[in-house]
C-alpha cells in the first residue's frame, strides 16, 4: 500500500511539474510573439513614414523581408497551435496554410541573395547604382521572388489536385505537409526544389562576398562603404545557414535525440522557438537596428519618445 501510496504522489508530481513548465513555455512564447509583432510594426511604421526610406532600394528590400517574415511568423504560429491542440482543417484550408508557410520560407533566402546583391553592385558599381537598383526595378525583383519561391509549392498542390481521390479534398486532415503528400513524386519535387534554391542563394552570396573583399583593395574604392557591405553579406551568410539548419533539422534531430534524454523531451520546443519565431526575430533586428538612420527614426516612433529639445541662446546685442 505504501508503494502504491508513493507511486501515486510520484506521478502526481511528475504530472504537477510537467504542466508548469507547459505554462512556462506557453507564457514565454506568448510574450515573445507579441514583442516580436510590436516591433515589426514598429519597423513598419518607421518605413511607410518616412519618404526618403520608400524611396531606397535598400530599404524596400529590408521590408519586403520584414513582411514575408511576419507572415511566416503568423502562419508558423497558427500550425504549430493547430499540431499542438491536434485540431484537424479541410485539405483546403490546409493546403493554403502550408502554401503560404513554404512560400515565405523559401522567399526569405531568395530575398537575402537579391539584398546581396544590391550590396555587389553598391559598392563595385556606384556610379550606376541609383541607375540599376531603382525601386521600380526592386518590385520586379520581389515579384520575381514570389513567382519563383511559389513554383515548386503551387505544382506540388496541382500533383496533389491530380493523384488523390476527389472525395480527399471534403475530409479534415491535420495541418502538416505530410497530409497533402499523397505520393513521392511530391515530397521528391519540394526536396529537390528546395535544395536548389539554397544551393544558388549560398552560391550568390559567396560570390559577392568575393567580389565585395576584392573592390576593398582597390584605391578608389570607398572603405567605409564597403566595410559595410562586407558586414552585410556576411550577415546574409548567417542567416542563410539559419534556412540551411532548419532545412535539415528533421534528420539531424534524429541523431540528437539519441544523445540526451533532456532533448527527447524538448527538443520539438527548441526547434519550434529557434526556427519558428527566433530567426524571424534576429534578421529584422540586425538589418533593420543596425543602421543608424532606420534605428533613429524607428526612435522617434516609440511611444515614450520625447523629442530632445535644444534651448535657444539668448543673442548678443
Amino acid at each position: 500500500m505504501e508503494n502504491d501510496t508513493s507511486g501515486n504522489i510520484n506521478g502526481t508530481q511528475v504530472a504537477s511539474s510537467s504542466h508548469v513548465n507547459s505554462f512556462i513555455r506557453f507564457t514565454f512564447m506568448f510574450a515573445f510573439i507579441l514583442f516580436s509583432l510590436y516591433v515589426f510594426i514598429l519597423m513598419f511604421q518607421t518605413f511607410f513614414s518616412t519618404r526618403a526610406f520608400q524611396e531606397s532600394c535598400r530599404y524596400a528590400l529590408f521590408v519586403h523581408m520584414l513582411l514575408n517574415d511576419t507572415m511566416q511568423l503568423l502562419v508558423t504560429v497558427i500550425l504549430t497551435t493547430l499540431i499542438k491542440l491536434m485540431l484537424n482543417l479541410p485539405v483546403p484550408i490546409c493546403s493554403v496554410l502550408i502554401l503560404i508557410s513554404a512560400v515565405t520560407y523559401v522567399s526569405t533566402p531568395l530575398n537575402l541573395a537579391v539584398m546581396s546583391l544590391e550590396r555587389y553592385v553598391a559598392v563595385c558599381f556606384p556610379l550606376r547604382h541609383a541607375e540599376i537598383c531603382c525601386v521600380e526595378r526592386v518590385w520586379i525583383a520581389m515579384m520575381v521572388i514570389w513567382i519563383t519561391g511559389s513554383s515548386a509549392y503551387i505544382a506540388d498542390i496541382i500533383l496533389l489536385g491530380v493523384l488523390a481521390k476527389k472525395s480527399f479534398f471534403s475530409t479534415n486532415v491535420l495541418c502538416i505537409h505530410e497530409s497533402l503528400t499523397v505520393n513521392s513524386v511530391q515530397y521528391i519535387l519540394v526536396a529537390v526544389f528546395e535544395i536548389i534554391i539554397l544551393l544558388l542563394v549560398a552560391m550568390t552570396i559567396i560570390c559577392t562576398y568575393i567580389k565585395i573583399m576584392l573592390a576593398a583593395r582597390k584605391v578608389n574604392a570607398d572603405k567605409g562603404s564597403v566595410s559595410k557591405a562586407h558586414k552585410t553579406v556576411l550577415l546574409h551568410a548567417f542567416q542563410l545557414t539559419l534556412c540551411i539548419i532548419s532545412f535539415i533539422h528533421p534528420f539531424t534531430d534524429q541523431i540528437l535525440i539519441k544523445l540526451n534524454t533532456w532533448l527527447q523531451q524538448n527538443l520539438n520546443y527548441i526547434n519550434f522557438f529557434v526556427f519558428g519565431l527566433f530567426t524571424k526575430f534576429l534578421s529584422p533586428m540586425i538589418y533593420g537596428l543596425r543602421d543608424e538612420a532606420f534605428r533613429k527614426a524607428m526612435k522617434k516612433s516609440l511611444p515614450c519618445h520625447v523629442p530632445r529639445v535644444i534651448p535657444a541662446r539668448p543673442s548678443v546685442t
